[in-house]
């Protein structure tokens, strides 16, 4: 991981961007820790470890926060709570409003209109949830260009100076396709705002709609596309992307799995694989129950399961734990089904 996390930064020698498309748990997520305990000082990071700055009080109905977290001290230092509030109902296009209390460090959200209908206490969804956190994020990164495009000496702070780098990986997760089409325009507006700046990005997603917007934003000379795979034997690997769809990157998926099986090598990553050839399948082939239909084989129920599984265990890119033998043969049988049903190549 190391050497790919050179390769990242390599690349960005005469780039503003690396766009790296990867299913769950390949690696993007030890990719971005790694690029961020490079230089601690001079990265910006966005992940899933954000996220876990606010948690729920389901009782109180507030959102609670870590007042401890270098992000939340920002937002403190440089005031940038109302700018989290604009960006928050930007994204939503909603009336609910937040309320950043930085004393309980708590935050509530309602519907404040100045009369009797007014409404607070409100439990915002998964995907407000997420859309939130992104906009605490969106805002200091915001500020944080917007100073540095001053000179050094009209600077209304210098607690930027240092930043080199972006790195933001997958904030999309739970929110529908309006909002990761929004965030994904604005993501694009700041890396051309920044374009005369030293600092770089470096955006990973597994989602297609998000990375297609993204390609389609950048202009390609100064910003480079990516496939993350990761092999048995060759290890992690970055493949350059020529065009806004990266799902020739099928073939690989079949190979790595066959190659996985072949092996007995069978690692957590790969269930995600298959998981990522399903839904391009069943878009492409257009089934309205999704990718679920195309399992049809004796272990379709305990795999379908265990896809959910792990699709939406946040920590798995980092968990190295065996996977269960019944999971690895229902994972051999539902993907042998699958070549044969849909007639792949790969499977003869």
């Amino acid at each position: 991981m190391a050497s790919l996390a050179d390769e990242v930064l390599q690349s960005l020698a005469d780039s503003r961007s690396a766009l790296i498309y990867a299913p769950n748990t390949i690696g993007k997520t030890r990719l971005a820790q790694h690029l961020k305990e490079r230089d601690p000082e001079g990265v910006v990071l966005y992940n899933s470890f954000v996220e876990d700055v606010f948690t729920w009080d389901n009782q109180r109905v507030v959102l609670k926060m870590n007042l401890e977290s270098e992000l939340l001290e920002t937002i403190v230092t440089q005031g940038l709570d109302s700018a989290i509030i604009d960006s928050f109902q930007a994204f939503t296009s909603g009336r609910i409003e937040p309320r950043l209390d930085f004393e309980s460090g708590e935050i509530s959200f309602g519907i404040h209109k100045g009369d009797d209908s007014s409404t607070d206490g409100i439990k915002i969804s998964r995907a407000e949830e997420s859309i939130f956190v992104w906009s605490v994020y969106y805002s200091v990164l915001s500020e944080a260009i917007e100073t540095l495009c001053d000179s050094p000496d009209l600077r209304s702070t210098s607690d930027y100076d240092q930043l080199t780098l972006a790195v933001i990986d997958d904030p999309v997760s739970s929110m529908d396709d309006v909002r990761i089409v929004s965030v994904a325009l604005a993501l694009a507006e700041l890396i051309k705002r920044a374009s005369e700046l030293r600092l770089r990005f470096v955006i990973a997603t597994h989602h297609a709609l998000f990375f297609n917007v993204l390609f389609n934003s950048l202009r390609r000379k100064k910003n480079q596309a990516y496939v993350l795979k990761h092999e048995l034997v060759a290890g992690w690997s970055l493949k350059k992307q020529s065009n806004d769809s990266p799902f020739s990157y099928h073939l690989g998926i079949v190979e790595d799995l066959q190659s996985a099986i072949s092996a007995n090598a069978i690692e957590r990553g790969h269930f995600n694989q298959f998981r990522a050839l399903l839904e391009k399948t069943a878009n492409f082939l257009g089934h309205p129950g999704g990718w679920g239909d195309l399992l049809t084989g004796p272990d379709a129920v305990l795999l379908t399961k265990v896809l959910n599984l792990y699709s939406h265990d946040r920590f798995s890119d980092l968990d190295s734990s065996e996977v269960a033998e019944e999971y690895k043969d229902a994972l051999k049988s539902e993907f042998q089904e699958f070549l044969k049903a849909f007639r792949w190549e790969a499977a003869s």
